[in-house]
């Protein structure tokens, strides 16, 4: 596994739009996308349409904030 950072936006109402940025451990690039619009639908029931996705970048280990993507990733 390998730790991405996902930057992009969700849709909060029609007009307005929320910046995120989200630590994902996933196997390539594809596979983070599809956990991004699987989180954010299954927390918040944003559709994917209501997703936009701006960046997705591998992050280096040493770099992982979060605790979780950390041991999934086993950097710990």
């Amino acid at each position: 596994m390998k730790a991405y950072q996902v930057r992009g936006e969700i849709e909060v109402n029609k007009r307005k739009w929320q910046k995120f940025t989200k630590e994902i451990a996933a196997g390539d690039d594809k596979k983070a996308r599809e956990k991004i619009f699987c989180d954010f639908g299954s927390r918040q029931g944003i559709k994917r349409r209501g997703i936009r996705i701006k960046t997705i970048t591998e992050i280096p280990s040493d770099k992982v904030v979060d605790s979780t993507v950390r041991h999934q990733i086993g950097a710990e």
